[in-house]
């Protein structure tokens, strides 16, 4: 129902010489459905892959570095296996070894 009256409505904005006001409608509903499609994905994210669990290597510390700036992330609690992303690019996993003393 809602087809055939658009359908009208074109038809007659298009005998009335108003073709311009036609195209410019098609072109803008062309859009914002490319734009909806594009943005969509963006507000999906991939949630974990199971329930977080705490990381324990005895002697060892894992920590996920950016090799592009430096920046290092110590991993406590594991909730997916996908790395996490700093400067746009995916960070390294390294084992790096405990100090002898107590960590605070």
């Amino acid at each position: 129902m809602l087809a055939l009256a658009l359908l009208i409505a074109v038809a007659a904005l298009w005998a009335l010489g108003k073709g311009d006001v036609v195209v410019a409608l098609v072109l803008g509903a062309l859009v914002l459905l490319t734009g909806r499609t594009v943005f969509r994905s963006y507000s999906v994210t991939k949630g974990p892959t199971g329930p977080a669990v705490d990381v324990e290597e005895q002697g060892k510390l894992l920590v996920y570095a950016c090799e592009v700036c430096g920046e290092q992330l110590v991993l406590l609690r594991r909730g997916t296996d996908a790395p996490p992303r700093h400067c746009s690019e995916k960070m390294v996993l390294r084992h790096v070894d405990v100090p002898d003393r107590e960590l605070n």
